[in-house]
């Protein structure tokens, strides 16, 4: 008959060895998940034309259109329609505007801005036809 101890020994030893592996191993860390995937590309989103900065950036462009070309009697009328995009830190602006004192009433305004700076740009104003 085998001694308990020696049946014993086999099973201790398996078991200081199974710790002292444990002990030493190191999980290596999870790789790096990936970077998440860009934003979509900012879509126009309608505006409401009576909005007092709708309002604002309407009568910049006819303004401005006014100066450069000489129609100092141009006046803004109406806002037909408007809609906003995100686009560089601030925001796209295209607007249909109605006029007078222009040689045609109706336009299309394409301009860029910041609500509460000095950074403006007119990019076009093209008439309808």
């Amino acid at each position: 008959m085998m001694r308990p101890s020696v049946l014993l020994l086999p099973l201790v030893l398996a078991t200081f060895l199974a710790s002292a592996n444990a002990q030493n191993y190191t999980a290596s860390p999870p790789p790096p998940s990936p970077p998440p995937p860009p934003p979509p590309a900012s879509t126009w989103t309608p505006a409401n034309v009576s909005d007092p900065a709708i309002q604002q950036v309407a009568q910049f462009a006819v303004r401005i259109y006014a100066l450069s070309t000489r129609e100092l009697k141009m006046s803004l009328q109406s806002v037909v329609s408007a809609e906003t995009q995100p686009y560089d830190g601030g925001y796209n602006y295209r607007l249909v505007v109605t006029v007078t004192g222009g040689k045609k009433v109706q336009y299309n305004a394409f301009v860029w801005g910041i609500l509460g700076t000095m950074s403006w740009k007119l990019l076009y104003f093209t008439p309808t036809y």
